[in-house]
């Protein structure tokens, strides 16, 4: 399993984790652009993502995930809090509903070949959650 930071910090978070067979990040907290420059950077492109995991709604975390999703018809996977409350930023733009999935933290879920364990945190949004990623032989946090 590789992780490879696109941002980090105040002006945005935005990280992939992958395997042979799979990759999706973990926030899209910058523009599609520089993801998108980030990903090519590492030989990776937004279309191989199976998806995106957000933390929490806070625009660091947000600010390309509309533009992600629409281009590209990624999944986005969130507590429904969050994603309720994603749905109140305008900067995000719309995001048809179908591309939102609800998961319920401590409730494991597939994603390629990876197993996501979503697990609460404390942080001042609406229900923010860490995720640790499994495959057979490694754990990423």
């Amino acid at each position: 399993m590789e992780l490879c930071s696109i941002a980090s910090g105040s002006s945005g978070n935005c990280i992939c984790v992958g395997t042979q067979e799979s990759h999706l990040l973990v926030d899209a907290g910058i523009s599609g652009k520089r993801i998108e420059t980030g990903l090519n950077s590492v030989g990776l492109k937004t279309s191989e993502m199976k998806a995106i995991l957000v933390t929490h709604e806070h625009i660091d975390h947000i600010a390309g995930l509309g533009v992600l999703a629409r281009r590209y018809g990624l999944p986005i996977y969130g507590t429904q809090a969050t994603l309720d409350a994603i749905r109140m930023v305008k900067s995000v733009g719309k995001i048809d509903q179908d591309l939102l999935h609800p998961i319920i933290p401590e409730q494991e879920f597939p994603i390629g070949d990876m197993i996501v364990h979503p697990i609460s945190i404390s942080h001042d949004a609406a229900d923010p959650v860490a995720y640790i990623m499994k495959t057979e032989d490694k754990k990423s946090v």
